[in-house]
């Protein structure tokens, strides 16, 4: 029943101004009608940056000035979901204190939760995924690493970790900071990751979501979305749009990550300081510019293109066979190609060694694929190794070092064995010989005998 009225809900929510318990952030949009023409040829984007990346490949489709520091406002916080999914579960709760609730601006963007209140991780999640509360982020800062100061340190680390290269975040929310920044191709990055998340997967195309009453609130919460591109009812709608991150604050203007997909085709967008509503009209841009002129190929899975190496020790001068190991692509390997490319011509060849010397851990580089399209390489892929094979033990030398000597007793007890043979053989024959001599002379003189018998 509430699914069939949702529609009607939503209008409502663009009539009717939310109270500033639910306040949402100022998006500053107006009422113009958005673009009914796409350049697919040349883009020319509003957005002072921007990126277009391929989900699956993680290539980029457009780009610019995808690599300039600019200030995020809360698109700040697909990083802090990240983290909140990569450290809890979705049934842990949290309790929130004094400082999570009230180290906010006045006026941004909150639900009004209550110093001391209880939420599960998956109420807080939605709340900053629809409704982008600022204390919900600080309480997901302080629930996984103790304070959002730590959190923010967290952040900035597993950004580099991701591949940013022009990111540094202060606080969880995307409040505005001089020393907070990301760039338009660092926030496709971590956008990228949180689809790796089924649990991200399964909230990002929502709009509505309700929170019960809790320990501290008898009312319950109703939750609408704010991104517009996902909103039925909104002139700004996008058929293919799957989820995404709303931003602003007057430093930063409208910013915006949205996941579109289409026939197969998963893409990401990021739009960086826009006027008005912008941050649509360039992102609906970049999505038909995507679809209608590039395709995602899987080029290979982690199951086609396997190998067994041989990982060994040399002890005592020996190489000694300690195990294998499986080595794999990371992940199922894909490539965005202009649409029409005829891929007939896409060849693998590996190049992995046989053997390997230990020690080998999960998850180390140990050859690699490289993938061509008539001729040219397009793609070059590690292979990692799927376990890890230990270099020998103390016990293990000790054990090799036993059997080494009772080899070599064995060895002399057998040299021992055939000298006593060869010397029992060589005895053998010469009584045989000493014997046979000892009978022709006993014949020679019976003969002797007998013809002298015979002279007389």
């Amino acid at each position: 029943m509430k699914k069939r009225f949702l529609p009607f809900l939503m209008a409502l929510s663009l009539i009717f101004p939310t109270s500033s318990v639910f306040a949402e952030e100022a998006e500053n949009a107006s009422t113009s009608n958005p673009a009914s023409e796409t350049q697919t040829s040349a883009l020319n984007l509003a957005a002072e940056t921007a990126v277009l990346m391929d989900a699956a490949s993680g290539e980029i489709l457009y780009e610019k000035n995808a690599d300039q520091k600019m200030y995020p406002a809360s698109i700040t916080k697909l990083m802090t979901i990240l983290l909140a999914l990569e450290h809890g579960n979705l049934t842990d709760e949290i309790t929130f204190s004094h400082d999570a609730v009230y180290n906010i601006e006045p006026g941004s963007a909150h639900i009004a939760i209550i110093e001391g209140e209880t939420l599960t991780l998956e109420q807080v999640l939605r709340a900053i995924i629809l409704r982008s509360a600022n204390e919900a982020s600080n309480g997901v800062a302080e629930y996984v690493d103790g304070t959002v100061e730590e959190f923010a340190k967290h952040m900035t680390e597993r950004a580099k970790e991701l591949g940013c290269k022009n990111t540094n975040f202060v606080n969880a929310n995307g409040l505005h900071d001089e020393n907070h920044y990301t760039t338009a191709y660092d926030m496709a990055l971590i956008a990228r990751e949180l689809l790796t998340h089924e649990e991200y997967r399964s909230m990002m195309s929502e709009t509505y979501y309700e929170i019960p009453p809790t320990n501290k609130q008898s009312e319950t919460r109703y939750l609408h979305g704010q991104h517009q591109m996902l909103n039925p009812n909104s002139i700004y709608y996008y058929e293919d749009a799957t989820g995404g991150k709303t931003g602003f604050t007057t430093e930063a203007l409208n910013t915006l990550v949205t996941y579109a997909e289409r026939d197969g085709m998963e893409l990401i967008a990021v739009v960086m300081k826009c006027n008005g509503a912008e941050h649509y009209t360039d992102t609906a841009a970049l999505f038909d510019y995507g679809f209608e002129n590039y395709e995602s190929v899987k080029l290979l899975s982690t199951a086609e293109h396997t190998a067994t190496v041989t990982v060994t020790e040399t002890y005592n001068d020996k190489p000694i066979e300690l195990g294998t190991i499986t080595a794999a692509p990371k992940e199922d390997v894909y490539h965005t190609l202009p649409k029409g490319t005829d891929i007939s011509q896409i060849k693998v060849e590996m190049d992995c060694p046989e053997t390997i010397e230990a020690p080998v851990k999960e998850g180390q580089t140990v050859g690699t694929l490289h993938i061509t399209l008539n001729g040219e390489t397009i793609k070059t892929v590690d292979l990692i190794s799927q376990n890890a094979v230990d270099v020998m033990t103390d016990e293990q030398k000790a054990t090799l070092d036993k059997a080494s000597v009772s080899g070599i007793l064995k060895k002399a007890g057998l040299i021992v064995v055939l000298l006593l043979l060869i010397c029992i053989i060589l005895l053998c024959i010469t009584r045989t010989i000493g014997y046979l001599r000892y009978k022709n002379r006993r014949q020679r003189r019976r003969k002797r005998r007998i013809s002298n018998r015979r002279r007389r």
